[in-house]
């Protein structure tokens, strides 16, 4: 009976807060994700980081509604490829900027969204926390 070698197995490596930014800074889309009464969402949104914040804009509707109502939430991006992958999750509060001050702030970050399509409302997400996570390929000789 002959054994088949095992696959090479992909390495993880935890990504140190610094690169988790530097990570997320050079991405234009995540994801958003909210919880209201028990019901989890999940939004694709464009996004900008500045100063270890995410902005994002959004026009009134259901993703502004339910920051209003419970403002914690989740934010992922991530990168997949065919030699390495990475994700960062960041945990935290958002909050619609509504003084003039925060919201130049966010028009600061010159974020363009992917899709235009009435987006008035600014959204700032401040992190609690925030954790990255690297996977390499594993040695494909």
């Amino acid at each position: 009976m002959s054994t088949q070698p095992l696959p090479p197995q992909p390495s993880q490596t935890v990504l140190s807060e610094e690169e988790c930014w530097e990570l997320l800074a050079g991405r234009t889309t995540g994801r958003l994700a909210t919880s209201v009464a028990g019901e989890p969402e999940i939004f694709p949104v464009s996004y900008a980081v500045a100063d270890h914040n995410i902005y994002l804009r959004t026009k009134p509707g259901t993703k502004l509604a339910e920051i209003t109502i419970s403002p914690r939430v989740a934010f992922e991006a991530d990168e997949i490829g065919d030699e390495s992958s990475w994700s960062v999750v960041l945990k935290g509060r958002a909050q619609a900027l509504r003084n003039e001050r925060d919201i130049e702030a966010a028009q600061a970050t010159g974020l363009v969204s992917y899709l235009e399509d009435g987006k008035t409302e600014w959204i700032r997400i401040q992190p609690s926390e925030i954790s990255g996570r690297r996977l390499v390929a594993g040695d494909l000789r």
